[in-house]
């Protein structure tokens, strides 16, 4: 067994261990006070992070860090994307499978979150519960949707989903496409919280405006957002390091 591997061991247990204290703290503490999970939540995630060696580093777009409310459109590619995103955007909500609230400590969680449930084997359902989020008292914050709608296989791409696009374009909120730079690497997918020490780059690109944008554009719009993140994902994260934990 080589050192990664007895690492990477190791590290589940770590891990493993942490998210059995965490998960009942974050969802008992959100439930009274939604801020302090969410703050929580953090604190034991960049914990978690040290502890198994994995370092997230935050870039931003060249006009900084962009103001709310936006849409967050990551590329999938590892289980670490939500803690990785999360530490760059602490305020931002996810919309997650339905299934996931089956697991009662995880739901708890993601409930003091403020995470969004999407049923995504009905996509009758999926279109009420997206609609929902439209026209909901939160669509004013910012909201990130994995539009791939899983997280891909080791060294593939999912193509994005039209569902994010339609949010963004019927709330009038820009799109932020967000290129996860080594997430894979510290976390293969499938391979059950043996975290390999490494960096995880959470790379926000400019944003995309949805102004003047109907419905019939989505496709267009996905397509172009895609784009972005593949060519960003392609020649590697930027140089200029903003943010680092």
């Amino acid at each position: 067994m080589t050192t990664i591997h007895r690492r990477a061991r190791l590290n589940r247990l770590v891990a493993g261990l942490a998210l059995c204290v965490a998960l009942p703290l974050v969802a008992l503490v959100g439930r009274v006070r939604p801020v302090r999970g969410r703050n929580l939540a953090l604190r034991a995630v960049r914990l978690v992070a040290r502890l198994v060696g994995v370092t997230f580093e935050v870039r931003l777009p060249s006009g900084g860090r962009p103001a709310p409310p936006n849409v967050y459109v990551p590329n999938h590619s590892s289980p670490v994307d939500i803690p990785a995103l999360l530490t760059a955007c602490p305020d931002i909500r996810f919309l997650a499978a339905a299934d996931l609230f089956r697991v009662p400590l995880l739901a708890s969680a993601m409930r003091a979150l403020r995470t969004i449930p999407i049923d995504r084997r009905n996509s009758e359902v999926a279109h009420r519960q997206l609609d929902a989020v439209i026209a909901g008292p939160d669509h004013t914050s910012d909201l990130a949707i994995f539009a791939e709608g899983g997280i891909a296989p080791a060294g593939q791409r999912l193509p994005f989903k039209t569902g994010a696009f339609a949010v963004a374009i019927q709330t009038g909120t820009p799109i932020v496409p967000v290129a996860v730079h080594g997430s894979a690497r510290v976390l293969p997918p499938r391979s059950f919280l043996a975290l390999r020490p490494g960096t995880v780059v959470v790379e926000l690109l400019e944003p995309v405006t949805t102004v003047g944008l109907s419905l019939d554009d989505r496709a267009a719009l996905r397509d172009r957002v895609e784009s972005l993140v593949c060519t960003a994902l392609a020649r590697g994260p930027r140089n200029a390091v903003t943010v680092s934990d």
